[in-house]
């Protein structure tokens, strides 16, 4: 039987989370429903085994390939159209997955979120009055940050406030918790390109929007999040600025990335990212290439739909003209 949805749960040196996330999704999910969880094992040194689930299939990785990475290999094995990527580290309550098959039945070109319960440092139970967060706005970059200029204040996701309705656009996707047709993900590039970590979202995100889809919030649909002060791995920081050039060099047009590239960190890293996009050339230019063949609209469009400052002030004129 054909699973009615896939789950893609990539994990690191998660202990027993992978485990306790399973549980918590499967004790929230009918018995009559057919639901495969693609288990993706990035090396760990210290995780715990789930051979002992039915509906998992594991996937293990030689060496760390990064989370990007192993959420794109989690979705190319998926054997259902509908997928819901998950961090190892969540947990679940209420009748969501008819909600979630349902919505993308309808919105087959949209990429979903749903609230995300942000259960805190170190808390492990669903409680009663957790924090809740509705996506996210875009952070083109923050101007006040020079001359700091920090990787984190440029292309990044800032949770959104929240809105009325129970359906609703937004931005950018954030909180682990994000569900599509298969179909769609992979008419978008999915996270093909990028490296280890990091910018995964407004990724999706902008190229949802200029292939002429969107970004949708259910509040129908809670997940909880384990919010942690360290994550048990460490990430580097060249991988993270990659993936922001790699954005600017492949989605946006030439002279916006020239500028938001403009406002990142000079240093080691950024030498040595810029070193690792200019071996890649051949292979963004054809990304490039493939997104200009499918795009429908523009980043003008879509920061005019969100009212989302485009820096610098006197760019978006000249462009315009």
């Amino acid at each position: 039987m054909e699973p009615v949805l896939s789950v893609v749960m990539p994990y690191l040196n998660e202990k027993e989370e992978p485990v306790k996330t399973v549980e918590s999704l499967m004790g929230t999910i009918p018995s009559e429903k057919q639901v495969e969880i693609i288990a993706i094992d990035d090396c760990s040194t210290d995780s715990a085994d789930l051979s002992g689930f039915e509906n998992v299939r594991q996937m293990r990785n030689d060496e760390r390939k990064g989370v990007d990475c192993c959420r794109q290999m989690g979705v190319e094995a998926a054997q259902s159209d509908n997928v819901l990527i998950i961090d190892a580290h969540m947990r679940f309550k209420g009748d969501w997955l008819d909600k979630m098959t349902t919505l993308i039945s309808a919105n087959s070109q949209t990429m979903w979120c749903c609230v995300c319960l942000g259960m805190g440092y170190g808390t492990n139970e669903l409680k009663e009055g957790m924090a809740r967060y509705h996506g996210a706005t875009m952070l083109f970059v923050n101007e006040r940050a020079i001359p700091g200029r920090p990787a984190r204040e440029c292309l990044e996701p800032k949770w959104a406030p929240e809105h009325p309705p129970t359906v609703y656009d937004i931005p950018c996707i954030l909180g682990a918790n994000y569900f599509f047709s298969k179909e769609w993900f992979t008419h978008i590039g999915g996270l093909r390109g990028l490296k280890s970590w990091g910018t995964s979202e407004p990724f999706l995100s902008l190229k949802s929007y200029f292939a002429g889809g969107d970004c949708k919030i259910t509040k129908e649909i809670e997940i909880a999040h384990l919010f942690r002060s360290n994550a048990p791995y460490t990430t580097n920081i060249c991988d993270l600025l990659y993936n922001k050039i790699f954005l600017c060099k492949t989605i946006l047009p030439k002279e916006i990335g020239e500028c938001l590239m403009g406002y990142l960190p000079k240093d080691r890293n950024f030498t040595k990212a810029t070193e690792m996009i200019e071996t890649d050339e051949e292979e963004i230019e054809a990304y490039r290439a493939y997104y200009d063949s499918i795009f429908t609209t523009s980043v003008f469009e879509y920061c005019e739909k969100f009212n989302i400052h485009l820096p610098p002030k006197g760019l978006l004129g000249h462009l315009e003209e």
